[in-house]
């Protein structure tokens, strides 16, 4: 942290959040307008339903297919536009001066503290960078995400609305209802996500594993 605690005293600019915010608001305000999200939800009806929808006879294969498009899609968008080896080298800083935090407490170094809470302007400023970044493509991936959720499970005669039997069954649920919430999500949401979710994470490892070595070489 040598480095660091010899530009301490240097003036420290925030990175500029505004993008995030119009993201941000840009989503809200899709979320609020139901004639937003019933049109959203009847592009992905008309592109995707005959492809995938397969007259609402299989669900679960509709929900997996459409989870591993639009999580392809959006991971493949996060990684280009995300710069992992930044976010790897600002992980590692934290690391060590978290590191160094709790060692200068655990040994009552009171110097020690007082140069490392001196840097943490500049320790707030990296996190605000990584989370900057890693915030870039959300404006792209709702575009791509949102209007498959909603066909699916929250527009105006969405697919599950559109089933003649609003049920699944699952090992430890025979009848495994899709419309039921569980607080405000419905259960459709719920499936989709745990079909999508853990092929998105794997994906995403892969792709920046082979982004880092390939830096590397």
């Amino acid at each position: 942290m040598s480095e660091e605690e010899q530009q301490s005293e240097e003036p420290v600019q925030p990175p500029a959040m505004g993008g995030m915010l119009i993201t941000m608001l840009f989503m809200f305000y899709i979320i609020l307008t139901p004639e937003l999200r019933t049109g959203m939800g009847e592009f992905a009806s008309d592109l995707l339903e005959p492809q995938i929808g397969f007259d609402h006879q299989y669900p679960i294969l509709t929900f997996l297919f459409a989870g591993v498009l639009m999580i392809t899609v959006t991971t493949i968008i996060r990684h280009i536009l995300i710069d992992w080896e930044k976010v790897a080298d600002v992980q590692t800083k934290m690391a060590a001066y978290n590191k160094e935090m709790g060692e200068a407490r655990k040994n009552g170094n009171n110097a020690r503290m007082n140069k490392l809470l001196a840097l943490q302007p500049q320790v707030m400023v990296l996190q605000s960078e990584m989370m900057s970044n890693q915030m870039r493509p959300m404006m792209f991936t709702m575009l791509i995400a949102m209007p498959i959720i909603f066909w699916l499970c929250f527009g105006e005669g969405n697919f599950v609305d559109r089933m003649d039997h609003q049920v699944l069954s699952l090992p430890w649920e025979p009848n495994y209802s899709l419309t039921d919430k569980l607080w405000f999500l419905p259960h459709s949401i719920l499936v989709y996500s745990a079909l999508s979710l853990p092929f998105g994470q794997v994906l995403l490892r892969g792709l920046k594993l082979v982004s880092l070595s390939t830096k590397t070489h």
